[in-house]
């Protein structure tokens, strides 16, 4: 890996860490917190399957509306792709857990702890992860994003 790459995948990961751990604990009050909502709706805890809203009017969630920016929401980074799509993937590395960030110039999904990559519908890329992640599906209704599997 060249020492630019490097840099640049490093930059990536800190600004999406620096951006969730913002986005969790910035919020001023519980309107600005993605609300579930819908039939199953829960987290994707014990015998759930996930399914959740989240309103992009709102200013936690505002940044999904720019190409190429990504948040975590209920365990799943959804990422506003460069081709003007919504993808969504479980946010724990297959590897060892640690949480990915998305690298939009490289269009994949990046773990900062050992280097594992994903394409951007979870399938991976290279190691040491050998095991897809997760990949959720997403609808776009007015500025509501819906998030879910079957």
């Amino acid at each position: 890996m060249e020492r630019k790459e490097f840099l640049s995948l490093l930059g990536s990961s800190a600004a999406a860490l620096f951006a969730v751990g913002c986005l969790g604990g910035c919020s001023g009050s519980d309107s600005d917190d993605p609300q579930p909502s819908g039939p199953g709706t829960g987290s994707g805890g014990s015998g759930g399957k996930k399914d959740f809203t989240l309103n992009l009017a709102t200013p936690a969630n505002a940044s999904l509306k720019t190409p190429g920016n990504a948040l975590i929401s209920n365990g799943v980074i959804v990422a506003f792709t460069t081709a003007s799509s919504y993808v969504a993937v479980s946010s724990t590395c297959t590897h060892e857990g640690n949480t990915i960030g998305y690298d939009a110039g490289n269009k994949k999904f990046s773990c900062p702890a050992h280097g594992s990559a994903f394409n951007e519908n979870g399938t991976v890329l290279n190691g040491p992860a050998s095991t897809a992640l997760k990949q959720y599906k997403t609808t776009l209704t007015g500025d509501n994003l819906r998030v879910y599997e079957d």
